[in-house]
């Protein structure tokens, strides 16, 4: 009899539905390349990394704030979790907006379906001896392997202070930082900390630039998107060597490669004001919106309106004032720190801060206190008598406290006499934000 062929149905299933699977990954990758201001993987780190000398941004006769962010705009190396967060996406930088939006609930739920496009937010502030250079890491997730550590939204930053110098731009003095409400100092001066503030280690700098390290998504210490210097840095147990290594090109990627060593997956950022992210602060407020409230940013993973911005940021320093990272970072500098000699704590220009507190050095008082909203936000270490035996706040002729806080905000200022009755202070309390 002759041989018969039996079909194998199965088989011809299984194969389709492999080929199917096929065609839908096939589609999905495209479609992923196609998202609008998706940059292709192959472009990443082909950006030359943009140089800006003293003469090249006095040429106009000039010298801008943004001209300033982009001399020192920081070398960055990023650890990446590759356990978790898609493979480790999830501590890639990227805008706020990354998403084409933006709200903040969606965030979280959108980090595979577009582009993680790198960009680094900046401030420029000006005192009479120093400028102050801000730069801020956003991150969709802050991610780890267990619930209590997770929430959607992740915005991180470091301060320089870098002083003036004449037809020149000056190497940063001290760079401090923030995770998690500690404001860590770093440094390579003869300088002392107060109590509560910290030096791990100096500054690393390439040029002008400082090197920094951010920590990645996970739940062990050094994690999170804390940054440190990237001198002697943290190491972390999931991730060994692999990460990014970001550097300002002027143009946002995406990176192409993070495993292995950092300087084998580099990748540009773009620079852009914070202040796009700033002008949201006062609402409006809700899940299709940025915040949640004025120190919040609106997520709904895991956690509810966890992630702060930098007005929202604590300060765990012996000085520490919500919001005083951004608000008045010459007080923050000089209330950390003993040994700082010309350091000026009057603003040139100043327009990140909502309030100007200004107080009258008060004759006769033995003790003050600051109250924001009812609660005494103040120590004693913040007043103290000048020449004249009168009080006021702490600092080479300071008589202006730089604050965060929305319009409504309510403030007291409270002096005591020896005896502990409260006597008369003249100050004022000024909202000059918009």
């Amino acid at each position: 009899m002759p041989r018969t062929h039996k079909k194998h149905p199965i088989r011809r299933r299984i194969l389709l539905g492999l080929a199917a699977l096929c065609v839908v990954l096939l589609g999905i990758f495209l479609w992923r390349d196609l998202v609008p201001g998706r940059t292709s993987s192959r472009t990443s780190g082909t950006a030359a990394r943009v140089e800006l000398s003293w003469e090249e941004a006095l040429a106009d006769g000039v010298l801008t704030e943004e001209e300033i962010a982009i001399h020192y705009a920081p070398e960055i190396d990023a650890a990446v979790n590759t356990v978790i967060s898609s493979g480790g996406r999830g501590d890639f930088l990227a805008a706020v907006d990354y998403d084409g939006n933006w709200a903040g609930t969606d965030n979280w739920e959108n980090i595979d379906k577009y582009a993680l496009n790198a960009v680094v937010y900046w401030t420029v502030q000006e005192t009479e001896t120093h400028w102050f250079v801000g730069y801020y890491f956003f991150h969709p997730r802050d991610d780890s392997e267990i619930w209590l550590d997770k929430h959607e939204n992740d915005l991180e930053g470091i301060m320089l202070a870098i002083r003036k110098q004449d037809g020149a731009f000056g190497q940063p003095e001290l760079m401090y930082t923030q995770g998690h409400g500690g404001v860590p100092f770093f440094y390579d001066e003869d300088w002392a900390v107060t109590e509560k503030s910290h030096r791990d280690g100096g500054l690393l700098l390439d040029g002008d630039r400082p090197v920094v390290y951010i920590t990645p998504n996970g739940t062990l210490d050094y994690a999170g998107h804390s940054v440190e210097s990237g001198k002697d840095h943290s190491t972390y147990l999931y991730v060994g060597n692999s990460g990014v290594h970001y550097y300002h090109g002027g143009v946002a990627e995406e990176p192409a490669t993070y495993k292995g060593d950092y300087a084998n997956n580099r990748c540009s950022y773009a620079l852009e004001s914070l202040q796009s992210v700033y002008d949201r602060r006062n609402g409006p407020y809700g899940d299709s919106e940025t915040f949640g409230n004025y120190g919040a940013f609106r997520g709904e993973n895991y956690e509810t309106d966890a992630a702060n911005p930098p007005w929202g940021w604590r300060n765990k320093t012996a000085f520490g004032l919500s919001g005083t990272f951004l608000s008045d970072p010459a007080w923050t500098v000089a209330r950390a720190l003993t040994g700082l000699t010309d350091f000026s704590e009057t603003y040139v220009n100043n327009h990140w801060a909502d309030w100007k507190l200004t107080l009258t050095p008060v004759a006769g008082a033995a003790r003050m206190e600051l109250l924001k909203d009812g609660s005494v936000v103040s120590t004693d270490a913040w007043f103290t008598l000048n020449a004249d035996g009168c009080m006021t706040f702490t600092g080479t002729d300071r008589e202006t406290l730089w604050a965060a806080g929305p319009r409504e905000t309510v403030w007291q200022l409270i002096a005591y006499d020896k005896d502990g009755n409260v006597i008369d202070a003249e100050w004022t309390a000024e909202y000059e934000g918009e």
